[in-house]
């Protein structure tokens, strides 16, 4: 039997769909281009995606929004295109009333490489519920969830690593890695059936582990 005092979340793919998120990156910025360039969609999208490729996604400057607005020397704000984003934003079904249970009994923490813009407008509606939000990219500059990203997550929230379990939806970086540094985690995969124990389909089947302390 295993307990945690703490859970830790992965966003995209875990509590929103991740084409959401993608949409402001293949839609957004372009169209925000296009307009600022005077240009087709079409020839817009090419530019961007071609700028995309300009820099390694090991440079965190891959990931920040506001490098690539100034890059791509669009004028708009952030919080404009944000406004545009929120409402086309999916927050799977389970994710507010699981997240509103296992608040009453954990701290909740949220660990994402979403940089920190991205993560208030995504998780605008239920950040309440967190006690610390994480993002690897804007919290401590690092381009993903290494394993010095949970490491300083452990101690930044206050927690020993035994004493977190980590939810998300990648393998290496939600699963292998967190399990290097001692935290307990469990890979979610939705729209499919869990084949291994350490699958689920959706948070509730997290809410019940947890509860069975099967973990």
């Amino acid at each position: 039997m295993h307990n945690a005092e703490a859970v830790s979340l992965d966003v995209t793919g875990t509590l929103v769909d991740g084409r959401s998120v993608k949409y402001f990156w293949d839609v957004l910025i372009p169209s925000a281009y296009a307009r600022k360039h005077r240009v087709p969609f079409e020839k817009a999208f090419s530019n961007v995606k071609q700028m995309y490729g300009t820099i390694s996604p090991d440079d965190v400057r891959w990931y920040l929004p506001e490098y690539w607005m100034k890059k791509l020397g669009i004028e708009e704000s952030i919080e404009e295109l944000l406004r545009e984003l929120k409402p086309l934003i999916t927050i799977f079904p389970d994710v507010k009333p699981v997240i509103a249970e296992l608040s009453s009994n954990h701290s909740l923490i949220v660990s994402s490489n979403l940089p920190m813009l991205l993560l208030e407008t995504v998780l605008d509606d239920f950040k309440k519920y967190f006690l610390k939000v994480f993002s690897s990219v804007s919290t401590y500059s690092l381009p993903r969830k290494t394993a010095e990203f949970y490491v300083k997550v452990c101690s930044d929230a206050g927690f020993k690593p035994r004493e977190i379990l980590h939810v998300g939806d990648n393998f290496i970086y939600d699963f292998l890695i967190p399990r290097f540094v001692g935290i307990k985690s469990l890979i979610i995969k939705r729209f499919k059936l869990p084949r291994r124990k350490h699958e689920v389909s959706n948070l509730k089947q997290v809410l019940d582990r947890i509860k069975l302390g099967d973990l």
